[in-house]
């Protein structure tokens, strides 16, 4: 169970004065970082500043792989919110990081190793990572930053830092345009690699310079922007669907106010009276480590507005996207999925900018960069073979290699081009076929974890039937120990179908090669990891249950007597 939140711990990297005024390195902390957290990792600013980054990963086979997320949010018909849904509706989408563990910078990778889930040869997948602001850009950071736009365009030395300081620094920049906030980006990455390119990650770490995985400074995605505010790899798969992020008192199981995580209008009506622009990090982060998601500054993402329709969005683009609402609003219009779009210019064609939007800031690289080709390329060859969806086909046999062979070896370039289509369309939904059968691998361990600790509820109460039972007997209470015993053979009907239904799993899960198997395996233990008391216990469940698949694939068969047997000693070292 990797640690989350805890004592302060921030990683400090290299950084550049620019000027001949002279900070504590104290003073700078609380600026750029006032509330750290294990886990922060972080770059260097111009002018003796940090920008401070936290982590997201996704458990994945490697870069072409991702993971299916719902963004947005259902509203019910007669819902606040209902009307626009087309703005901000329930939509799937997909996420995946851009870097492993060996991409990182060493301080980086010691920070964050020995956070991560364990990983081995039975557990295949390895965390893929990308990197988001832990606060919102400030004033100051944005200053600092441009400071040196000139001087990286010209050559000449950059004058002297002329920053912003105290709170005023640490108010989230507002009032810039989509355009700032990209310039805001290029000029960032551009003193970046100018001055500290070795403190960069770099996908496919060793390869060199032109293979084009050094990482940059951009804007989040909004699928970036929304798994992380939702709470990313820290939270369940319910929590991820909540209309806000899970927000957990010590010692309660229900979710403290939003006011102590965000700031909003908290006057009745919305009208904006008392409401105001706040530092960063004058409240509580969300699970993942990240302030001020919602409320505060609205915040700008990379790519243009599409609506949503029919659960995807919509093809016609549009203005910029802000997300997370603003200091503003009043809570009842606040979720995390939250959307709106801006134009790009005034009325008057001037870059329009507002009071109420400011933006934080991701790392990205390219999507393929050359020191990725080959890894991009085997997996995505594998996951169109038929070969990896059963155990019963070996390469030798698959009829996509089959068909790759015919085509290679036809002189008729009409023919080959016919069964070029036809053997890209089959390995397409062989592909599709694979996500589903690994999403349904992924329910059933879950499914047959929670038939195995029905099975001991079960045998749990028998055991006090039996006891109720004797206790009546002795008592020479006959009509009661009658009832009694009529309870314990239902109870014992139940058990036993029960563990026909666990059997009936096992055999199911024949049906899964054991790679997919132990993938869905390692994805459903980390989930499983995040819940204290029931958590543990299906985690021990599925892992026999997960042992037992293999027995079964060899024998073909189950005793019911053995594996109640095996079940209940499980439960009797749990307890």
């Amino acid at each position: 169970m990797y640690k989350l939140l805890g004592a302060a711990v921030v990683l400090s990297l290299a950084t550049v004065a620019c000027s001949d005024e002279a900070s504590s390195s104290g003073a700078q902390n609380t600026l750029d970082n006032p509330k750290p957290l294990v886990g922060d990792v972080s770059l260097p600013l111009p002018c003796e500043g940090s920008m401070v980054f936290r982590y997201v990963y996704i458990l994945a086979q490697g870069a072409l792989d991702d993971r299916e997320i719902s963004l947005g949010y259902p509203f019910s018909e007669g819902e606040a919110g209902y009307k626009q849904s087309f703005i901000s509706g329930y939509r799937r989408d997909y996420i995946n990081g851009q870097f492993t563990l060996k991409d990182l910078p060493s301080d980086w990778n010691k920070v964050i190793t020995p956070l991560m889930p364990e990983t081995d040869a039975k557990n295949p997948l390895k965390p893929m990572f990308y990197f988001i602001g832990k606060y919102e850009v400030t004033a100051r950071q944005y200053a600092q930053v441009m400071s040196q736009a000139q001087s990286l365009a010209s050559g000449e030395p950059a004058p002297a830092c002329d920053v912003p300081t105290g709170m005023a620094g640490r108010l989230p920049k507002v009032k810039l345009s989509r355009f700032e906030a990209e310039r805001f980006s290029a000029v960032y990455s551009a003193w970046l690699m100018k001055y500290h390119r070795d403190l960069l990650p770099v996908s496919g770490r060793g390869a060199s310079a032109e293979d084009g995985g050094v990482g940059f400074v951009r804007l989040p995605t909004e699928v970036e922007w929304e798994f992380a505010a939702r709470g990313g790899h820290a939270v369940s798969r319910q929590d991820l669907e909540g209309r806000l992020f899970p927000r957990r008192i010590e010692g309660s199981e229900s979710d403290g106010p939003l006011a102590d995580w965000a700031v909003f209008n908290q006057v009745a009506g919305g009208t904006g009276q008392a409401a105001r622009l706040l530092p960063i990090g004058t409240r509580l982060p969300n699970p993942i480590g990240l302030f001020d998601v919602i409320g505060n500054a609205a915040e700008m993402v990379q790519e243009s507005f599409q609506l949503v329709h029919a659960g995807r969005r919509q093809g016609t683009y549009g203005g910029f996207v802000v997300k997370g609402g603003n200091y503003l609003e009043g809570e009842g219009t606040l979720f995390t999925g939250m959307r709106r779009e801006y134009p790009l210019f005034g009325a008057d064609g001037t870059e329009q900018s507002n009071e109420t939007t400011g933006f934080r800031v991701a790392i990205g690289a390219l999507s393929a960069p050359r020191s990725r080709y080959n890894e991009l390329f085997a997996q995505w060859q594998k996951e169109g073979r038929l070969a990896g969806l059963t155990d019963a086909i070996d390469d030798a046999q698959d009829p996509t290699k089959r068909l790759d062979s015919i085509i290679a070896a036809s002189v008729d370039p009409r023919l080959q081009a016919e069964l070029g289509l036809v053997n890209e369309e089959l390995k397409r939904n062989v592909s599709l076929i694979a996500r589903q059968r690994e999403e349904a691998a992924g329910n059933l361990i879950q499914s047959a974890a929670l038939v195995a600790e029905t099975i001991s509820n079960y045998n749990i109460r028998l055991i006090n039937l039996q006891k109720s039972r004797e206790r009546s007997l002795a008592a020479k209470d006959e009509a009661s120990a009658q009832l009694f015993a009529t309870a314990i053979a239902n109870g014992r009907s139940a058990l036993d179908g029960a563990v026909g239904i666990y059997i009936d799993n096992l055999a199911t899960g024949t049906r899964y090669t054991d790679a997919v198997i132990q993938a869905q395996f390692q994805r459903i233990k980390e989930e499983l990891d995040r819940k204290p008391i029931l958590g543990k216990s299906l985690v021990t469940r599925a892992t026999l249950f997960v042992r037992h698949v293999g027995n079964y694939r060899k024998q073909q068969r189950a005793d019911p007597a053995t594996i109640l047997k095996e079940l209940l000693a499980a439960s009797a070292q749990r307890s």
